[in-house]
């Protein structure tokens, strides 16, 4: 018999979690977003008055 695991509910949480495609592609797509939109606020409070 081999040690390996057969189950992969034997994974640590941390691996089930980035084991998940969907997950990461939603956490990279709101990650870019964000930093997007707090980019383009910060560049728009930084317009000197006219």
């Amino acid at each position: 018999m081999s040690d390996v695991p057969s189950s992969s509910s034997d994974a640590p949480w941390q691996q089930e979690l980035l084991d998940s495609e969907w997950l990461l592609a939603g956490a990279a797509i709101l990650y870019f977003l964000l930093s997007y939109v707090v980019w383009g606020i910060i560049d728009l409070l930084t317009i000197p008055a006219g």
